[in-house]
């Protein structure tokens, strides 16, 4: 499966695609809609310094409303890609390194080889500067091999030198077709030894057990890493580098499983025969003066497909009249492998790569390089290792929102039965708060009930029980009064003062008590009284005394003192109090009348 399936988002919506062929440049625009590319914008150049031309053709795009910046892969003749056999099965892949070593160890000699196309004098001839003959002849010079009309020290002569400035003293080519073919060869051709691989697995080996084909690319990576500059210089990243012929293949419905494809470009041919899961066959050609229709016929045979197997035709520039052309020559039907963003400036190959690098295409059907080489497993890649990353915090985040969510569900839905219980007791409070005002208005009510009723018992006792005992008293002491007045004693006043507190009992009169008295006064007399002598008033007070003792009466503050009496005659004035004595816990008489305002004189 591939890796941009588990993570779309890995790959570019937006993609800039370049093609070269080493003197001119083209540029594409591409969006992903969907499963779909469409075309938003396009550019060609015939600058040949590449860096010059890449400047030219973004600056046509931007000029078309292209906001430049993002991601970039390219096509270039430099990128060799070819198909090896090797021991690995690809459900149990090599490491990396081990992986990188055979790769490099297959493709070394091929790209070596595949270098010598972009000699000075196959550019000078692919383009039209000069012609074999020429190009021959020149060889031959540099090799010593005598000429007619020539020596030995003529061949000397030219043998040590450059093939290009051979071929300008000879008057074959110009100086300026001369630079214009080394400024491209700069960017098609390398002189350094390292390389950088990509590699993608194909079908078993049918002959060779153990053994499977691996589709193989590879490129320079000072070449690489030149162009990787010179896209960096403009704001764009680039991707991957791609072979110029056999990106086609992408275009290719994923149901196409037994088919041929042929690809033209312009003196380029390239065939390959798919089987089963992959490829099986693949053919370069070069020859820059046959016409598209040989190099197919030639391609086609190199393969030696089965006649029943369909053809996918994949040709650069557009040319109706070769499909039909093809069709004849080989009695069989033709099938155009095309795409909607494919025209005059784009080719099949540019919308393959596309196809690709956007993540539309099978990973097996192409197979481009990038600076760095291949990406590790995905296990083991930087990006894969940071979306697990990120995927383990998201879940993790994710767990924990759903236990906060779970706890704040709890929390509310603990926090709703808190608040209709509280709910509860509030009106449970204003209920109590209202029944305990009611029982407080009841209180009162009874508190008000019992005070009338205390007032009526009061009332009742002092009418059954305090009037009739006062009654007994007063006739008591007034019957009592009767025996002790004399010839010499008047009685002046007798009455029951206001009693506001009840005082504790101290008679001196009394013989001395050892524990303290605290009897209280309940009854309380006065008596006042008026004696001719003296003696007489002490007589009067000591009969008093033990007259009142009957009664259980005390005499208190008894007072004699000299004074004006009856008829202001001169005598002596006699006052003492008369009081009966309770105990504090006992029964108070109340002598007091119910309406305080009344008192009852005895005079």
């Amino acid at each position: 499966m591939k890796f941009n399936r588990f993570l779309p988002f890995a790959t570019p919506s937006q993609l800039l695609v370049c093609e070269t062929d080493g003197f001119s440049l083209r540029a594409a625009v591409l969006r992903r809609s969907d499963q779909d590319m469409e075309l938003l914008y396009q550019a060609k150049t015939e600058q040949v310094d590449m860096a010059e031309g890449l400047g030219d053709v973004l600056a046509a795009l931007k000029n078309q409303g292209w906001q430049g910046g993002g991601s970039a892969i390219l096509l270039s003749p430099a990128v060799f890609s070819t198909l090896v056999e090797l021991p690995v099965n690809p459900r149990k892949p090599r490491p990396l390194l081990q992986m990188l070593e055979l790769a490099r160890w297959e493709a070394e000699p091929l790209l070596l080889q595949h270098v010598t196309r972009w000699s000075v004098g196959h550019l000078l001839v692919g383009q039209g500067y000069m012609t074999e003959e020429q190009a021959r002849a020149v060889m031959d010079m540099q090799q010593g091999k005598s000429r007619a009309g020539g020596g030995l020290a003529l061949a000397e002569q030219f043998s040590l030198r450059r093939f290009g400035d051979l071929a300008v003293e000879l008057g074959y080519i110009k100086r300026s077709q001369l630079n214009a073919c080394l400024t491209g060869q700069e960017w098609l051709k390398a002189a350094d030894e390292a390389i950088e691989v990509g590699w993608a697995a194909q079908s078993a080996v049918e002959d060779i057990p153990g053994t499977f084909n691996w589709l193989i690319s590879c490129v320079h990576q000072s070449l690489l890493q030149r162009w990787s500059d010179a896209f960096a210089r403009q704001g764009l990243k680039l991707r991957t580098m791609y072979p110029l012929t056999g990106c086609s293949a992408a275009l290719l419905p994923a149901a196409e499983t037994h088919a041929v494809l042929l690809e033209t470009q312009p003196g380029l041919g390239f065939s390959t025969r798919i089987a089963g899961s992959g490829f099986t066959a693949l053919r370069h050609y070069l020859n820059l003066h046959k016409a598209p229709l040989d190099i197919c016929l030639e391609s086609y045979h190199a393969l030696h497909a089965p006649p029943r197997e369909p053809v996918w035709l994949a040709s650069w520039p557009p040319a109706p009249e070769l499909a039909a052309d093809l069709e004849h020559m080989l009695e069989l039907e033709l099938h155009p492998l095309t795409h909607a963003v494919v025209g005059d400036k784009v080719s099949p190959g540019m919308a393959g790569a596309a196809c690709h690098a956007l993540g539309l295409a099978e990973d097996e059907r192409c197979v481009g390089v990038r600076l760095g080489g291949p990406l590790p497993a995905l296990r083991d890649r930087l990006e894969v290792r940071a979306a697990a990353l990120v995927l383990v915090l998201l879940v993790l985040v994710g767990v924990a929102e759903l236990s906060l969510w779970v706890r704040r569900s709890s929390v509310d839905s603990y926090k709703q039965q808190v608040d209709n219980s509280w709910q509860s007791i509030d009106e449970a409070i204003k209920r109590i708060t209202a029944r305990t005002a009611e029982i407080g208005q009841i209180k009162d009510k009874i508190k008000g009930l019992r005070t009338e009723q205390l007032r009526l018992e009061n009332l009742a006792r002092f009418y059954d029980e305090d009037i009739p005992e006062r009654m007994d008293l007063v006739k008591g002491v007034l019957g009592m009064l009767q025996t002790l007045v004399d010839n010499e004693v008047v009685i002046e006043r007798l009455d029951e003062p206001d009693k506001s507190a009840l005082k504790p009992a101290a008679n001196p009169t009394l013989p001395p008590n050892p524990i303290n008295d605290k009897r209280i006064e309940a009854e309380n007399l006065v008596l006042e009284a008026w004696a001719l002598s003296d003696s007489a008033a002490q007589m009067f007070i000591k009969r008093v005394g033990d007259a009142a003792a009957r009664w259980d009466l005390h005499v208190r503050e008894p007072k004699v003192t000299f004074g004006k009496g009856p008829l202001s005659s001169n005598g002596f004035s006699i006052s003492l109090r008369l009081v009966k004595l309770a105990e504090p816990d006992g029964k108070i008489i109340r002598l007091s009348n119910p309406n305080p305002h009344e008192t009852t004189p005895f005079e």
